[in-house]
C-alpha cells in the first residue's frame, strides 16, 4: 500500500474517531445551515382615491369656500398620499353623472363641494353603497343611507366673527356686507354678522346689499360704492369672481375688506385687512382619520368656532386693536362670549 493511501486512510479514521467522541459526549456534529424560504414581497397598501366635484372653474382661484376646499384636498394628497382627482365647472345637471363616473372607476370617496350639490348626492348615493359620498359644505339634512356624510360650517357663528372684526376695525361703525344672491345660507351668515357686531359695539350698523349675480364685477363695485356713501368703511362679501369688484371699490375709497374662508391678502393687499379662515386642514384631517378608522358615519359634523381663525392683519391695525380682536374671538371659541342666535329675514328683501 502506498504512503499516500495510508495517509488518506489515517485521516479518515481520525475524523471518524472525533465524530464518535462528540456523540459520546452528548454533542452532535454541526448540521448544515437551513435555507430560509424566500420571503414573499408584500403588496403596497391600496392608495385611497378621492374624486371631488366643483361647479366653478379654477377652484383654487374662485370664491372663498372653493379656495378653502381646494387647500383641504391638497392636504389629502400631500399629507396622506391619497390620489385626488378634481372635476371643475361641472353643470348642475351633470353632477350625479360625474359622481357616478368616479364610483364606476372604483374611487373610495366622492366629495361634493357645495350645499347646492345635495340633490345630486341624494340621486347617486343609493346606487353605489360601497362608495362614500361626502358633502363638504353647509348641510342640515342627509339621505338616510350609511354611505353619506357632511362636514358643515356653522355660518351663523362664522358671521359672528366677521361682525366682531368689522365692528372693532371700523372707524365709522358701519360695515358693508355684499352678497351675490339672497340665498338662505347668506341670511344665516349675514344675520350672524349683524349680531356679532352688536355684541361688541351696540351702535354699529351692518348694511346688506345684493349684486344680483356672483360674477359681475361692475355690479359688485356699484353696490359697494353705494354702501361707502352711507359711511361703510369695512366690507365683507360672499360671492364668486365678483369678490374682486367689492375689493376694488373698497380700495378706491381707502376702506378695508375682510376675506371669506381663505386668505385673500394676495388678491388685494392694499385693502384686505384680514380673512376669517375656515380651518380646512383640521376639517379634512378629521375626515381622513375617520375614514381610515372606519368611524365615518352618516351624520352632519357641525364645524363651530374652533374651526375658524383669523389670518394675519399685516400691520393694518394698531397692536392694541388687533389684540382686542383676537382676544374677543378667542372668547367666542372658548364659549366665554355667547352671542344669541337672531335671524334677520328682512335683509333678504333689500
Amino acid at each position: 500500500m502506498s504512503k499516500r493511501v495510508l495517509l488518506i486512510t489515517a485521516m479518515v479514521l481520525v475524523m471518524v474517531m472525533v465524530a464518535m467522541t462528540m456523540i459520546g459526549c452528548g454533542q452532535r456534529p454541526p448540521e448544515p445551515a437551513k435555507q430560509e424560504p424566500p420571503k414573499q414581497q408584500q403588496e403596497p397598501p391600496k392608495k385611497i382615491r378621492v374624486g371631488a366635484i366643483y361647479s366653478v372653474p379654477n377652484p383654487a382661484r374662485a370664491g372663498g369656500w372653493d379656495r378653502a376646499q381646494f387647500a383641504g384636498l391638497q392636504v389629502l394628497q400631500d399629507q396622506y398620499g391619497w390620489e385626488v382627482v378634481i372635476a371643475e365647472a361641472v353643470p348642475f345637471p351633470q353632477l350625479a353623472e360625474t359622481a357616478a363616473g368616479y364610483a364606476d372607476k372604483g374611487f373610495d370617496i366622492v366629495i361634493f363641494t357645495s350645499s347646492a350639490h345635495l340633490a345630486a348626492m341624494k340621486e347617486v348615493a343609493p346606487k353605489y353603497p360601497n362608495t362614500r359620498f361626502l358633502l363638504m359644505s353647509v348641510a342640515t339634512e342627509l339621505p338616510d343611507l350609511p354611505n353619506v356624510g357632511a362636514f358643515s360650517p356653522n355660518m351663523y357663528v362664522y358671521g359672528n366673527l366677521v361682525g366682531i372684526v368689522g365692528a372693532k376695525a371700523s372707524k365709522s361703525g358701519v360695515i358693508g356686507a355684499v352678497g351675490g344672491m339672497p340665498i338662505p345660507v347668506l341670511e344665516t351668515l349675514f344675520s350672524g354678522i349683524i349680531e356679532g357686531a352688536r355684541a361688541v359695539r351696540p351702535e354699529s350698523k351692518v348694511l346688506v346689499s345684493w349684486a344680483g349675480d356672483w360674477v359681475d364685477l361692475a355690479k359688485h363695485r356699484e353696490v359697494t360704492l353705494l354702501q361707502a356713501q352711507e359711511k361703510a368703511d369695512v366690507f365683507f362679501t360672499v360671492t364668486g369672481p365678483g369678490t374682486m369688484g367689492v375689493f376694488e371699490a373698497a380700495e378706491s375709497r381707502n376702506a378695508l375688506a375682510i376675506g371669506y374662508a381663505a386668505d385673500w391678502y394676495n388678491d388685494a393687499p392694499k385693502t384686505v385687512l384680514t380673512s376669517v379662515l375656515v380651518d380646512v386642514e383640521k376639517m379634512y384631517k378629521e375626515m381622513a382619520e375617520a375614514f381610515m378608522a372606519g368611524t365615518l358615519t352618516n351624520k352632519v359634523v357641525n364645524l363651530d368656532a374652533a374651526y375658524f381663525k383669523l389670518a394675519d392683519f399685516r400691520g393694518k391695525l394698531s397692536a392694541d386693536v388687533e389684540k382686542d380682536i383676537r382676544d374677543t374671538v378667542a372668547k367666542v371659541q372658548r364659549g366665554e362670549l355667547k352671542i344669541p342666535v337672531k335671524m334677520h329675514p328682512d335683509i333678504m328683501k333689500k
